[in-house]
């Protein structure tokens, strides 16, 4: 009974007194997680955090600025396409109003070229000029004078000949008027003064329409 006493006294104290192993223990089984053995490994692992951290920083600037460039690019992308659209419907909406600016141009230039090549080209004479069925020539009052008889008159002839047999100009007939009217261009110069400016350009001006009939003439 002695032992039986001394033995549940010991257990009771074993359970209200723990010792500094078995607080230790316990403490121990309460506090699973990991945590720096030393000083100088917690300043470690506080370095390397810092260092990870600013690493992370630096990569998502440098991220940030790559997004922010590929966005700008892309913007400024976006108004030349614009701008370009715009030109584009501009010149589209002109060529729908006024066609093709070379084109219109071309044209222009052709119409001109002939317009100026058409105002020094003599027409041929009138009928009121020549007859056309008895081939008589109203000369104008300045080849009706002497000096000019002598190319006129064959020219009268070459044509109220061609009349009366209705048929064209022989090559040698041809050549005679042509001459004649080569004539009359040189006696005219001669004369011009005498002439006066009106008579002169009325003259010259019935020539080279003579010289175009002559060629009609020969045809």
């Amino acid at each position: 009974m002695l032992r039986l006493g001394l033995f549940s006294f010991a257990v009771t104290i074993c359970i209200f007194v723990p010792t500094d192993a078995s607080a230790q223990w316990f403490g121990g089984f309460g506090n699973m997680g990991y945590h720096a053995s030393t000083v100088a490994e917690g300043e470690g692992n506080a370095i390397s955090a810092v260092t990870r951290s600013k690493g992370q920083y630096q990569l998502d600037a440098s991220q940030a600025r790559i997004n922010n460039a590929q966005a700008n690019a892309m913007v400024m992308q976006n108004r030349k396409q614009l701008a370009k659209d715009y030109f584009e419907t501009q010149n589209i909406n002109k060529q729908n109003r006024f066609g093709d600016y070379a084109d219109k141009k071309k044209q222009h230039d052709k119409d001109a070229l002939f317009q100026y090549g058409s105002e020094g080209r003599p027409t041929r004479l009138t009928s009121s000029e020549l007859d056309p069925v008895t081939g008589q020539i109203t000369w104008p009052i300045g080849l009706e004078a002497p000096a000019f008889s002598q190319f006129t008159t064959p020219i009268d002839q070459a044509f109220v000949k061609r009349a009366e047999t209705k048929s064209r100009f022989s090559y040698q007939t041809y050549q005679e008027v042509n001459k004649n009217c080569d004539g009359m261009e040189k006696e005219l110069r001669v004369q011009m003064k005498e002439m006066g400016t009106n008579n002169y350009a009325t003259a010259r001006g019935f020539v080279k329409r003579l010289k175009r009939e002559v060629r009609y003439a020969a045809s």
